[in-house]
């Protein structure tokens, strides 16, 4: 490994070490699923959590809150009844900026239909992921799950073209979009290491791509990982075999505690002194002036 790349490492790490408490799993939609025990609730809140990640993390709790409230103990329980109560969850449920009620409401369908079809199988998802050799595909896999998803919700709405908000919930298959909230949605189910679940055992650590969020693609800038100002699949990818570099084996280790220093630190992706000197980056950061911290930059 090079100098530039054990400094990155050590500062990671102290990164880790920093973040590596329960307290900050509130700042992250994945405190969701950290409620339940239940291999099925966890995947089926995380899908659910995953899918609408997008927005800052209040308006996103704003939303799911009271949605996971309604569901009670076992949200994968409350799914698969068809009764009173799962009809007025569905009165009950709002909008959530591109997607309208109606919107929401035809994706609480599909998945009670997905969930009734597998009965109690876990997991649910994974094999939507698969080839028809059970292995996960660079250039397809990801493609694969939302046609599968598309399909679903195009048989519910009973209609040929899916409304603006639902195309946005679940992305454009053919689209070369980085895909973040589904590759977020993977690293949930395939890492089995804090804060992750493991559930997913066919897909590796090192095969998914980085959810490229606005905070990691800030990053991957200051840190000279990536500058490009269009982010596609691929580039997530490459910054997945980036940090295989430093990790081989779990290269998405560091997305979590990265994502913290936009969301916690408020990083600006520009030199701010009140930001920056608290840093733990700062050394290996390429806003930060020369002459101000010490670090390697070739």
């Amino acid at each position: 490994m090079s100098d530039d790349l054990s400094l990155l490492k050590i500062k990671l790490n102290q990164l880790i070490s920093k973040y590596k408490k329960v307290s900050y799993l509130e700042s992250d939609p994945i405190c969701f699923p950290k409620r339940y025990k239940n291999p099925l609730d966890i995947e089926i809140v995380s899908i659910i959590s995953c899918l609408f990640a997008y927005g800052n993390v209040k308006n996103i709790k704003n939303f799911l809150d009271p949605i996971f409230n309604m569901m009670g103990a076992s949200p994968y329980e409350f799914l698969i009844q068809q009764n009173s109560s799962f009809s007025k969850f569905l009165q009950n449920l709002k909008g959530y900026r591109f997607q309208t009620k109606e919107d929401v409401v035809v994706l609480f369908l599909t998945l009670q239909k997905i969930l009734r079809k597998k009965n109690k199988q876990s997991p649910i998802f994974e094999s939507y992921f698969l080839n028809s050799k059970e292995s996960f595909e660079k250039n397809s896999s990801i493609q694969n799950f939302q046609k599968k998803i598309e399909s679903e919700i195009l048989i519910t709405a009973n209609t040929k073209e899916l409304t603006y908000g639902l195309q946005f919930l679940i992305g454009k298959w053919n689209s070369k979009s980085p895909k973040k909230r589904i590759s977020l949605f993977l690293r949930w189910m395939v890492r089995n290491e804090y804060p992750d679940f493991g559930l997913y055992k066919k897909i590796k650590t090192y095969q998914i791509p980085y959810p490229m969020d606005v905070h990691i693609q800030k990053l991957s800038k200051v840190l000279g990982i990536h500058n490009q100002k269009q982010v596609q699949l691929n580039d997530a990818f490459l910054l997945t075999e980036f940090f295989r570099n430093i990790n081989a084996v779990d290269p998405l280790l560091y997305d979590f505690y990265l994502t913290r220093v936009g969301i916690i630190d408020r990083c600006k992706g520009r030199y701010e002194e009140k930001i920056c000197n608290g840093c733990e980056l700062k050394e290996v950061c390429l806003v930060v002036p020369r002459g101000i911290e010490p670090r390697l930059q070739g």
